[in-house]
């Protein structure tokens, strides 16, 4: 029997990368609302034709670094123990409300998501999107 994904579950992830291992950063993260989750799949991929020559194959565009952004900005709900780069103090956690994808929905703010370099996205980011394996331990955790 398959069991129903829990949108409100919560994840508590450290980094295998993280650099100070004995005291890393906590990142909590959550599931993507399903229309939230689709209207990011629509809006960062597309499949091109070439009207002219309908017989050719056709083109798969991604924009992973957009993708990767949105997925983590609605999908990261806390951290703790992120420093600020100039200040080297634990970064305020704020989010913003806002419409995305015909809906109210409460993202992180940019400031924050700024300071997440682009290869700590692309992790958090998958974590957050394999839904499936979304409830399994990390073994490096």
């Amino acid at each position: 029997m398959f069991t129903g994904i829990d949108r409100n579950e919560t994840k508590r992830y450290k980094s295998p990368n993280d650099p100070d291992p004995s005291n890393p950063t906590v990142f909590i993260l959550g599931l993507l609302d399903p229309t939230v989750r689709n209207y990011i799949e629509d809006i960062t991929s597309s499949l091109d034709v070439d009207p002219k020559n309908p017989n050719d194959k056709a083109k798969m565009n991604f924009s992973l670094g957009r993708r990767n952004h949105l997925i983590v900005k609605y999908g990261l709900k806390g951290i703790e123990g992120f420093l600020h780069p100039k200040t080297k103090e634990p970064v305020k956690f704020e989010t913003t409300n806002g419409h995305f994808a015909g809906k109210l929905i409460e993202g992180v703010s940019e400031d924050v998501l700024n300071m997440i370099p682009s290869n700590l996205k692309t992790e958090l980011a998958e974590v957050i999107w394999n839904e499936d394996k979304f409830h399994e331990d990390d073994a490096k955790n």
